[in-house]
Parts: structure tokens; sequence; C-alpha cells
């Protein structure tokens, strides 16, 4: 806690008493913080990233010392909406590329190892926060898609998170929508979408949206690619790992995924790009045990 307090240190008093209770879940501390100071419900970070205090729930975009796992972490959330936070306000993490509390909790690792993640996502929206991003850039489904957090692809979903291109289809699970595309269905449009790489080759999408399904362990979907020609083994740009369905599947331990995609011929020795990793490196990496023992046997 020492470099915590440093930084802590450099902070309006109040205001880092406030962020210590956050971080630290005291929830009854942070009460009575906004209690004797109610103004600091609108106070920003002196840091550059000028982050309010819900901007620290999501435990991502702040200093690396005061990021951690808060398993209350929804009710410090619940506490501060009720105090006046503005649910979407934004601040300079990341240069501003994530500048929204929900951005920042759906590519987190602190609250999804809390376990918090998608509580968090339906609290934000329940105090109106942007299902599908500021000016409806859809940055919150594309940042959780391309993290694989899954538990916060499927809030969002839930919330009502626009899919109406072919990779946030596949990836939701709507077989209609994915056939549809594939049968070139004239009256259907794929958005465009600033924030996720989509590309404009019809071929290289599928393959795209052939990763993001067997991401999400969407079975259906990834079976119909697959019947249509999706190249099994394609490793598409904006796939973030650069690496196959095979892998990202694994990853996630969507071991009805991986049983289909080897049984329909992937190839389990490719090494994804980035990681230069097998799948089933992946899933050892992930603690996936059920796919390993999958992956062990079925490549003896």
């Amino acid at each position: 806690m020492e470099q915590a307090d440093e930084i802590l240190a450099a902070e309006a008093p109040a205001f880092g008493r406030a962020i210590r209770a956050i971080i630290t879940g005291e929830l009854a501390a942070l009460r009575s913080e906004l209690a004797a100071t109610p103004t600091l419900i609108h106070a920003r970070s002196g840091s550059r990233h000028r982050a309010t205090l819900l901007h620290y729930v999501a435990a991502n975009g702040i200093e690396d010392p005061l990021q951690r796992p808060v398993r209350c972490a929804d009710e410090i959330a619940r506490a501060l909406l009720a105090a006046g936070a503005a649910v979407d306000a934004t601040c300079d993490a990341y240069e501003g590329r994530y500048p929204t509390t929900l951005s920042l909790v759906v590519s987190s690792d602190h609250p999804a190892r809390a376990g918090v993640s998608a509580k968090l996502v339906h609290i934000l929206c329940d105090a109106g926060a942007a299902v599908d991003g500021l000016g409806h850039d859809r940055l919150p489904l594309s940042t959780a898609l391309l993290f694989g957090r899954l538990e916060c692809v499927n809030a969002l979903i839930a919330r009502g998170a626009r899919t109406d291109n072919l990779v946030f289809a596949a990836a939701a699970g709507d077989l209609a929508w994915v056939r549809r595309w594939l049968d070139r269905d004239p009256s259907l449009e794929t958005a465009p979408c600033a924030t996720f790489p989509l590309d404009d080759d019809r071929t290289t999408l599928a393959e795209q949206a052939l990763v993001f399904a067997s991401l999400c362990g969407r079975l259906d979907v990834v079976r119909l690619l697959l019947d249509r020609g999706t190249r099994i083994d394609a490793t598409p740009p904006g796939s973030h790992w650069t690496a196959t369905a095979l892998h990202a599947a694994a990853g996630q331990g969507q071991r009805a995924v991986v049983e289909l995609l080897v049984e329909r011929g992937a190839d389990q020795a490719i090494k994804d790009v980035r990681y230069q990793a097998t799948p089933l490196d992946w899933a050892i990496d992930m603690g996936r045990d059920d796919v390993v023992a999958v992956l062990t046997e079925l490549s003896l």
C-alpha cells in the first residue's frame, strides 16, 4: 500500500480518503466522506487521467497501485450513483480512448477477478449509462469482445447493445441475422463501427465472425459459418490476438465449440501471431482444465 499512499497523498485530502475507501472496499468510510463533503461526487483527480470517484470503481485507467479487485465494487458503485455521480462522466484514461466508467469496466481484469464485472454493467446501465457508448460508437461492446470479457458481452447484449453487424451478431448468437447475411439479404445492411476493425471483404468478415462466435460459445453460429465454407483456421485481422477460432474457444473454455472445431478439422498445431502459442497452450494458460483434457486426448 506504500505506493498507493504516495499517490493518494498528492490528492486533496477528502478526495484521497474517498479513493482509498473505494479501492479497499470500505463502503461505510466512503459514505461518511460523501456525507461530510457532498461536492466530492463531482470532484476530479489531480492526476493526468482526471478521474471522478466513479471511475475508480473500474480499477482501470488509473495508477496501477490503485487498481485492485474489490468484491463489493457493485455496492460502492450504487452508493456513488445514489450520491449523484454522473454515470457517463468522461476522463482521460488511456488518452481518452476509454473515457467512461462502463468502457473501463468491460476491459478491466480486477472487477472480473472479483466476480462483479457483469453486476457493474447492469448497475451502470440502470443508472442510464450509454450501453452503445457516447455518440453510439459501440465502444463498450467492441471493448468487451476484443478483451474477451464474456460476462460483460452477455450483460451488454442483455441491456440492448446493438448487434447489427456480422461479428456482433455472431458473438450474440443471432443465428437468423447471420444466416440472412450469408444469404445476401438485400434488406440487410451492416452498420459501420469505428471502434471495431470490421473487414470490408466478406470472406474475411465471416472469418472474424467465426473467431468471435467461437470465443462466445455460439455453437449453432459456428456450425452455420463452417457449413457455409468459412475457413476454419483463419487468423483474421480484428480478432485482437490474431488467432484462430480454436484458440478463441480454447482460451474461453468453450468445450462444445472446441470439440466441433476439432471434429471439422481445425489445426491444433497452429500458433497465434501475438504469443506464438497453440490452442492447447491457451487453454492451459487460462486454466481451462476440461478443454485441456479434450485437446490432449484428441491430439494423442
